[in-house]
């Protein structure tokens, strides 16, 4: 995905609302608290309207006597992770279409734009976070850690690299163990998403933004609004700020105006919506509904 920082917020702003509130059930606090971290890789899924309602129908028969046995705190916390960001994806495709509709370039400006001032407004100098975004994130040859001092940064990079790219090669299982190694090195370069990452760009928009980007990308998109309820709730919750779940409710009763509060919007409800799925009080056809699972997007793609 493009918008790391951006998407990673969504799913931690949607987190501390379910921790704090009272209409979310336990299961899914309990997931949230002990693997909130683990919930990101729901961010890297693909079809994921495909398995999380049978996922979530499949999980609530089984809580109780197979929880432990059957590591369900961390495949619960996957899919609410992959709740979260799906709203986020969503609505973030809204911004892109309005900001940078002859755009082709991957990632956008616009994207970038957002995850540097995500980085700035709420992660920039706040420890009480568990994704503890950093400057040297985005630095060129992570100059602002002590350490880099004394090392090669560039060789370092490049084994970690290829350490990283061993182990993911090493987990794919396109062909049987005694197939064609052929067969099998045209079938992962097939799956190899071919896009790189233009770091010089995110450490621009995060620690040099410039002017004329910030006002077209965040400013006139009305990215985000601090005035927004919603927005202010989340970030007293990032504060480590106690909220009463009756503040939490009336937040996500109204209606926010800036794209980033949309989202938390969204993806609070997509946890509402699977709790009380969870729980019994809705089924499978209502929860889709929801879910807006099998429905076109704001973007007018079907999702």
């Amino acid at each position: 995905m493009s918008e790391n920082v951006t998407h990673t917020a969504v799913v931690e702003d949607c987190f501390l609302m379910m921790f704090a509130g009272n209409r979310i059930c336990e299961a899914f606090k309990e997931a949230g608290r002990e693997h909130i971290r683990f919930s990101q890789y729901g961010s890297v899924t693909r079809s994921g309207d495909k398995f999380t309602v049978p996922l979530l129908e499949k999980y609530r028969g089984i809580w109780d006597e197979r929880k432990e046995a059957d590591r369900l705190s961390f495949k619960l916390a996957y899919v609410l992770g992959w709740l979260c960001h799906r709203a986020a994806d969503r609505q973030m495709k809204v911004v892109f279409r309005e900001a940078e509709p002859e755009s082709r370039e991957f990632p956008t400006d616009c994207s970038i734009y957002h995850d540097g001032f995500i980085y700035n407004r709420l992660y920039k100098g706040n420890a009480n976070t568990p994704f503890p975004y950093r400057a040297a994130h985005f630095e060129n040859e992570l100059a602002s850690l002590p350490a880099a001092a004394g090392l090669r940064v560039s060789a370092v990079e490049a084994t970690v690299r290829s350490v990283w790219q061993r182990y993911l090669v090493g987990l794919h299982r396109f062909a049987s163990e005694g197939g064609p190694a052929e067969e099998w090195i045209d079938k992962l370069h097939a799956k190899h998403q071919e896009h790189v990452i233009p770091l010089h760009r995110y450490a621009e928009a995060a620690l040099t933004p410039d002017p004329v980007k910030v006002q077209r990308f965040i400013v006139d998109t009305n990215f985000y609004n601090e005035a927004d309820t919603i927005l202010q709730v989340t970030e007293a919750l990032r504060r480590g700020e106690e909220v009463s779940p009756e503040r939490i409710d009336a937040a996500y009763a109204e209606e926010p105006t800036s794209h980033y509060a949309h989202a938390v919007r969204m993806g609070y409800g997509y946890l509402v919506a699977a709790s009380d799925f969870f729980q019994g009080d809705i089924d499978q056809e209502t929860l889709k509904d929801r879910l807006d699972v099998g429905k076109k997007g704001r973007d007018g793609l079907a999702v």
